[in-house]
């Protein structure tokens, strides 16, 4: 009996220790190994829409594509497998790689791609213009541009009679700043609001600039970026231009020497031809009137720039500015529900537009087959904002606009004085109706 218990309390000592021993290595990492969690694979690629940054106008789409490059330089072009999406659900919608703008926004347009466990994303800006709304344009009208000490001028486009005064400023100084002459400075990743104001007659018109400032890129490239210049250039029609473009690494030394650029150009407006032509060097010839993006590519990076092709001739509204129904805010006496239109139509000096002189305009006789018409574009849910007004005593030289009897609440459009295709300017007049 003695034994069988002096066994037994053996036996137990003996476990007790095991156990003990067991707890002990495990307590001690440097006899046993915890278990690793995998990592995830490193980033062999960078993400690349085609595109660059963009505007366009409402109710256009714009077909987005995207390339993987390698570090070894090799290019996969993504024809599926491609996610798209838009920091702005109230811009658009994206149908595939197809982007349909839907109002006047601004958002950012975003690619995310998988490949071997690792998702790769891209981000460009866009702008979602109201076409004929603003009296004025600003070049560029997005910008993607990478943090450091390089800056962009912007440019205004105006082509018009009276003096014009402009205002800049940024919503986030923290990402991109901008001077009281319109210089930009990009100081760190993130999303910035470029708003050009100007004063023009006595009236006040906004342009929106979206700005997407980029950090040093994750994945070393054997080019890092490509720079187009000039990057914003105003052109007349018949006029040409050199382009040029250099491709630097990851240092900012230019190895430009080392690569061919393909060079390309495509228009601002999918409804209308590219306004200019490309060849092989980069001379660009402007051939009709209109906005268009030239693009420079090597070694699968993309460098952009921005031009607007101007008219020779322009067709002017007076008044500009018409609020029909509501009250006079400093008044109180009701507007009225109609206003008489006129145009004038005048001719451009370039010479003299181009150095900056006031008296670049000449009157010149109307043409006879001047029409006029409302912004619709044939699409309801766009449509249902702007008509809201009639048009009667229609002629070469003016018309009247007369605010809907079924209209009830208040709303903005606008009236466009133009001869289609003879490549005259054409003229608008701002509606603001009021209920």
């Amino acid at each position: 009996m003695k034994t069988t218990i002096k066994n037994t309390l053996l036996l137990l000592v003996i476990v007790l220790v095991t156990m003990l021993s067991g707890c002990k290595k495990k307590d001690n990492k440097t006899n046993e190994p915890e278990p690793t969690t995998p990592s995830t694979p490193a980033p062999t690629a960078r993400l690349v829409i085609d595109n660059g940054a963009r505007s366009m106008p409402v109710g256009n789409n714009i077909a987005y594509s995207a390339k993987l490059i390698k570090t070894d330089g090799t290019i996969l072009t993504l024809s599926s497998g491609v996610t798209w999406t838009s920091s702005n659900a109230n811009a658009g919608s994206f149908s595939g790689g197809v982007f349909t703008a839907s109002a006047g926004e601004i958002t950012i347009i975003k690619a995310s791609y998988t490949l071997d466990g690792v998702t790769y994303t891209a981000e460009v800006p866009l702008s979602i213009e109201i076409p004929n709304t603003s009296i004025f344009a600003v070049l560029p009208s997005a910008i993607i541009y990478q943090a450091g000490t390089e800056t962009i001028q912007l440019e205004t486009v105006y082509i018009g009679s009276g003096s014009a005064s402009y205002v800049f400023s940024s919503d986030n100084t923290g990402v991109a700043s901008v001077s009281s002459s319109g210089v930009v400075s990009f100081h760190a990743a993130g999303n910035a609001v470029i708003n050009v104001a100007a004063t023009i007659n006595g009236q006040t018109s906004n342009v929106k600039v979206p700005v997407l400032v980029v950090g040093a890129p994750a994945v070393v490239l054997p080019i890092a970026k490509v720079v187009v210049t000039p990057k914003n250039l105003e052109m007349f029609k018949g006029e040409t231009q050199q382009y040029i473009a250099k491709a630097y690494d990851s240092n900012g030394n230019d190895v430009s020497a080392n690569y061919t650029f393909n060079w390309s150009v495509s228009p601002k407006d999918a409804d209308f031809p590219t306004p200019v032509m490309i060849n092989s060097t980069g001379m660009v010839s402007a051939n009709n009137l209109g906005g268009a993006y030239v693009t420079a590519v090597a070694a699968g990076i993309n460098g952009q720039a921005e031009l607007t092709v101007n008219p020779d001739t322009v067709i002017m509204v007076n008044p500009f500015y018409v609020s029909l129904g509501g009250f006079d805010p400093i008044t109180f006496q009701p507007n009225p529900t109609t206003a008489n239109l006129t145009a004038t139509t005048y001719k451009i000096d370039r010479n003299a537009y181009k150095t900056g002189q006031t008296n670049f305009l000449t009157q010149i006789t109307n043409p006879s087959n001047l029409t006029w018409a409302l912004p619709l574009t044939g699409i309801p849910a766009i449509d249902s904002f702007y008509d809201l007004v009639d048009l009667s005593n229609q002629t070469s030289s003016g018309a009247t606009v007369t605010k809907k009897s079924s209209v009830t609440g208040a709303g903005s459009t606008f009236v466009v004085a133009h001869v289609p295709g003879t490549g005259i300017e054409p003229g608008i007049s701002a509606i603001t109706v009021m209920p």
